[in-house]
């Protein structure tokens, strides 16, 4: 059902925790199914230097938030704000057509911390 990708970033997801005084922070709640991301983000000169996620939810929202970090890392915040959904599933490997919903939670959550950063 899950490629091998997102059982591994479920399995291991990647930059999990909290930045101490982080320059971004965005949340976002699937209110369908109860998901919810917590993301935070270091930003210098308009680039991300490094992303942490806190997430409740299933494996394909742990397994996109994990991805998303990864994928933002290193670029600016307007690159990161332009990633669709679709560059995010594709990324994954794919997802089942009813889980790619859950994905949506820390597209959410990026949007918040990032368009809240630009002010």
């Amino acid at each position: 059902m899950y490629s091998q990708t997102v059982k591994d970033h479920f399995a291991k997801p990647r930059n999990t925790g909290e930045l101490e005084k982080p320059d971004a922070s965005g949340t976002g709640k699937n209110m369908s199914d109860g998901d919810q991301v917590q993301l935070e983000f270091r930003i210098q000169d308009g680039v991300i230097l490094d992303a942490r996620m806190k997430v409740m939810g299933c494996v394909a929202a742990i397994a996109s938030t994990s991805m998303l970090t990864e994928m933002v890392k290193g670029k600016t915040v307007e690159e990161a704000l332009s990633l669709s959904r679709e560059n995010l599933v594709d990324q994954l490997g794919g997802l089942p057509e009813h889980k790619i919903r859950c994905s949506l939670t820390c597209m959410d959550a990026l949007k918040s911390a990032l368009e809240g950063w630009k002010g």
